[in-house]
C-alpha cells in the first residue's frame, strides 16, 4: 500500500483488509500471537493511510483514481475505520496517525454525494469522534450537515435491508446524540422531514425482514436495528409534537 505502488496494487489491497476489518478489529496488541511484532499493527495503520492519500497532498486531483476523493475507495476506506474505531486501542492508534482527521476533510466531498450509505457511515464515525470530545468543525447549524443526515436516512428508507443493517443502531445513536447534543435549534421543517424518513426506514426493514434472514443477517441483529429505529422514531415524534 506504500504511495509508490500503482493505485490498482494499493485499492486492491484497500479491499483486502476492508474485507478483514471485524477480524482486525478485535486484534489488539496483547492479542497478537507470540513471536508477532505488534509494531505490526502501527505499520498497518500508518499503510492505509498511504493506500487512500494522493501523492502529493500540495497538489488538487480532479480526476483519476488518486483523485483527492474518490467514492468506491473512500467508502472503503470508511467502512474499515468504522469498524476499527469501536476498538479503544485502535482507536487511540487512527488518532495518532491521522484518520480522524483524514475523515473529517472528507466531509465536504461526502455532503455532495446524494442519497449515498457512504453519508451514514461518516456520520457513525463523527459519533465516535464526538463521543471523545475530538473537536468536529461543523454542527447543526450548518445547512449541509443537516443535509447529510436526511440525505443517509433518505438512503436507508430504500436499502436497509440490503445493506449494513448491523450499522443502522450506530447510526441511530449518532443521529440521537447530535440532536441532543446540539446548541442550535434546527428547524422544525428539518426535524419533521428527518422524522419521516426515520419511520420509513423502519417500515422498510420491518417489511423486508423475511429477506434479512434469507441473506444470512441474524434475526439478533434485525431486532435490534429495529428496535433502535423504533426508539430514535418516538423520540423525534415527541420533538415535533413539542
Amino acid at each position: 500500500m506504500g504511495s509508490t505502488r500503482p493505485h490498482r496494487v494499493r485499492y486492491t489491497a484497500l479491499r483486502a483488509v476492508c474485507g478483514a476489518r471485524e477480524q482486525l478489529a478485535s486484534i489488539t496488541s496483547a492479542s497478537m500471537p507470540q513471536g508477532i511484532d505488534a509494531q505490526l499493527l502501527n505499520e498497518l495503520s500508518c499503510a492505509l493511510l498511504t493506500a487512500v492519500r494522493p501523492h502529493n497532498e500540495n497538489k488538487t486531483h480532479h480526476t483519476g483514481h488518486d483523485t483527492s476523493f474518490h467514492l468506491d475507495r473512500d467508502y472503503c476506506y470508511l467502512r474499515l475505520i468504522y469498524a476499527l474505531i469501536k476498538n479503544d486501542e485502535w482507536y487511540q492508534r487512527l488518532t495518532h496517525d491521522g484518520h480522524l482527521d483524514r475523515c473529517i476533510s472528507l466531509f465536504d466531498e461526502v455532503c455532495k454525494q446524494r442519497y449515498s450509505m457512504i453519508g451514514s457511515c461518516l456520520l457513525v464515525i463523527f459519533g465516535c469522534i464526538k463521543s471523545s470530545d475530538h473537536h468536529l468543525p461543523f454542527s447543526l447549524a450548518e445547512e449541509k450537515y443537516r443535509l447529510l443526515f436526511t440525505d443517509a436516512w433518505d438512503y436507508a428508507q430504500y436499502h436497509v435491508e440490503h445493506d449494513a443493517v448491523d450499522r443502522i443502531p450506530a447510526f441511530v445513536t449518532v443521529t440521537r446524540h447530535t440532536l441532543t447534543t446540539s446548541h442550535y435549534s434546527v428547524p422544525r421543517e428539518w426535524l419533521v422531514d428527518l422524522t419521516a424518513k426515520v419511520h420509513c426506514a423502519l417500515f422498510s426493514l420491518q417489511r423486508g425482514q423475511a429477506n434479512c434472514v434469507d441473506r444470512g443477517i441474524a434475526q439478533a441483529a434485525i431486532d435490534t436495528a429495529l428496535s433502535s429505529m423504533q426508539g430514535l422514531y418516538d423520540d423525534l415524534h415527541r420533538m415535533v409534537k413539542q
